[in-house]
């Protein structure tokens, strides 16, 4: 070999060991992670690894979850290395039913707040001079609109409700939301703008309550017929549309600061415009979660245009953070104005124009027609029912929407029943059968409640704060009223929701309180323990939810792949005394490895591995 050659080969050979160590170096930059959390108590909710010390996250997703040794591998000069210090870290909480729009209008176009006159006292008679104070409220609008009462204490008025609000309010439309949403305290000016009388006919799945003996209106609204009254109160203006944009803006940041990463706006008037202040905000950057719209299906609207109108609406994109994928339905109403919908007659009606076996919003064939068309471009449906006729319908119509999609038993659409507590004994297994998630609320009550026997909703309750009795509006009754845990055991989906601003927001509060509400739950014929439902209220609250809004391929649990939405929390609570759950406090919410809240006085240690 001539030297010039030797040479020449040893240059070639030093060429591709350099070309070799370069290619080495870019793949193990592009290997690292830009954040790595370790030292931590990761508890993933994935059965498979269901915990691990470490997770490492790259472009907003999940790269690597296990040991703090195991993570060494994803970090280098560039890498963010965070010393979590033992803490818990778990997916972000996932809200299947939340109203955020309406959780902040008390602040604008909601705002006058009965609920500390309320606290001051049961008897409307006694708010009138704190209802004179919302005179001076500047509304985004031209009505009074407010709420937080109960409509146990308009039973107990002397007179016809409408009158006192009359009294103190002569000149301008007045309307009240009743604690639950399902009915409209009016005053007389709310009617004459409305064009409402005695003679009105009520309109599908809602009731204009009259005077037994004059066959005067009384000034309550139920259901629908409230509803509508609200569509025109609260018709899309320019003033209004920023005060919904403002409320938007508040309600991210608020359920972040809970831990929440993923929410189903559970009720968007889309002919308000409410849809708008949400696509802006995600135009400005101002969302912070992931937003699945449920779009509000109208009663009174008629089907070809509204079925239209909605398709037209659809939008599915799983890795933004709006998508219209949801259709929301009312099956009935609620049993305290006996509008619920119920297999046997109220043994009590509250008014003498309520129907003994409660109301529908939607019919179960119109129900299965809607959700049978929505499903073809992509929609799944929520739908409310409180009532055992109103679940029993709405499976029903499930089924039918299933069948008539070649889908019986799967889903795919992921329509799912909320409200879900009240059902019969035939209905019971059918939530497995038709793969459908069961959500159900579990705030409405304190843990100590729970703890001394008052979780059923639907039973007498003896407190000094509490309303009547359930009792005997439900004295035919045959259903269970408390029928999740007998549900869960058949190995269906539980979800858990807040409902906010019926209830409270903070996941926390109904994780703790899941723990007295579901006891008696099994799993193979075994009743699970304290800790096993523990377990299984957070999987409710995260993968399940997850589930029902179609995305758990990409977020709900702590896994290779998946979005980086997690939470830290101050302690464990798999470690903590159940009551105590509650008054944990969330450190730090990421949505895609982006922090979106952070605790004051939080900061992630720098740390090194």
């Amino acid at each position: 070999m001539s030297q010039r050659t030797f040479y020449y080969n040893i240059t070639f050979v030093l060429h591709l060991v350099s070309l070799s160590l370069v290619a080495g170096s870019a793949t193990a930059v592009a290997a690292a992670a830009d954040q790595v959390l370790y030292n931590a108590n990761v508890y993933t909710v994935n059965e498979k690894q269901p915990w691990a010390q470490a997770i490492a996250i790259r472009k907003g997703k999940i790269v690597f979850v296990g040991s703090d040794a195991g993570a060494r591998g994803y970090v280098n000069e560039h890498t963010q290395v965070r010393d979590m210090q033992k803490r818990l870290i778990m997916p972000g909480f996932q809200d299947a039913h939340v109203h955020p729009m309406e959780g902040m209008s008390l602040g604008s176009f909601m705002g006058c707040d009965l609920l500390p006159l309320r606290q001051e006292s049961n008897d409307p008679e006694d708010w009138i001079e704190g209802l004179k104070a919302c005179n001076e409220i500047d509304f985004p609008h031209d009505w009074i609109l407010g709420g937080g009462h109960d409509n146990g204490d308009l039973e107990t008025l002397e007179r016809l409700p409408r009158e006192l609000l009359d009294e103190v309010f002569p000149d301008k439309p007045a309307a009240f939301m009743e604690k639950s949403s399902h009915s409209m305290w009016v005053n007389s000016k709310a009617l004459e703008r409305l064009g409402i009388n005695s003679a009105s006919a009520n309109p599908q799945g809602g009731k204009f309550f009259k005077d037994p003996v004059t066959g005067q209106l009384t000034g309550v609204l139920s259901d629908s017929a409230g509803d509508e009254l609200m569509h025109k109160a609260l018709a899309k203006t320019a003033k209004l549309q920023e005060a919904r944009f403002d409320a938007v803006l508040g309600a991210q940041a608020l359920m972040a600061s809970y831990g929440i990463t993923s929410a189903a706006n559970a009720r968007v008037y889309w002919t308000r415009g409410n849809l708008e202040p949400w696509q802006r905000a995600e135009r400005e950057g101002g969302l912070k979660i992931r937003n699945v719209m449920s779009l509000w299906v109208y009663p009174h609207l008629e089907d070809e245009y509204q079925l239209q109108q909605l398709k037209n609406m659809y939008r599915e994109d799983p890795s933004s953070l709006l998508r219209v994928t949801q259709v929301k339905f009312y099956s009935d109403g609620v049993p305290d104005l006996n509008s619920a919908a119920v297999l046997k007659p109220y043994g009590h009606l509250i008014h003498p124009d309520a129907d003994p076996t409660g109301g529908n919003y939607f019919t179960e064939s119109r129900l299965a027609r809607y959700l049978a068309e929505l499903q073809k471009v992509g929609f799944g449906g929520i739908i409310h029912a409180i009532g055992d006729r109103g679940a029993h319908e709405a499976l029903n119509a499930i089924e039918q929407a299933q069948r008539a999609m070649g889908d019986l038993g799967v889903n795919t659409p992921r329509h799912y029943v909320t409200h879900v507590n009240w059902v019969s004994a035939q209905d019971i297994p059918r939530f497995k059968q038709l793969n459908v998630p069961a959500d159900s609320q579990v705030n409405y009550l304190e843990y100590e409640d729970y703890v001394n026997g008052y979780g059923n909703y639907y039973e007498p309750y003896s407190r000094d704060t509490a309303d009547e009795p359930m009792s005997r509006l439900l004295i035919n009754n045959e259903s269970d009223t408390m029928a999740m845990p007998d549900i869960i055991s058949t190995g269906a989906r539980l979800v858990i929701s807040s409902d906010w601003d019926v209830a409270e927001l903070n996941p926390l509060f109904s994780i703790q309180n899941a723990t007295q509400e579901y006891q008696g739950a099994r799993v193979d014929g075994r009743i699970l323990t304290e800790r096993e439902l523990l377990a299984l209220a957070v999987k409710a609250y995260t993968y399940n939810a997850a589930y029902a809004l179609r995305h758990e391929q990409y977020t709900g649990s702590l896994e290779v792949g998946k979005f980086a939405d997690l939470v830290v929390l101050d302690r464990n609570i798999f470690e903590v005394a159940i009551p105590t759950i509650r008054d944990t406090n969330v450190l730090l919410t990421m949505v895609g490895g982006k922090p979106v809240y952070r605790s004051p006085g939080f900061r992630m240690q720098r740390g090194r591995l």
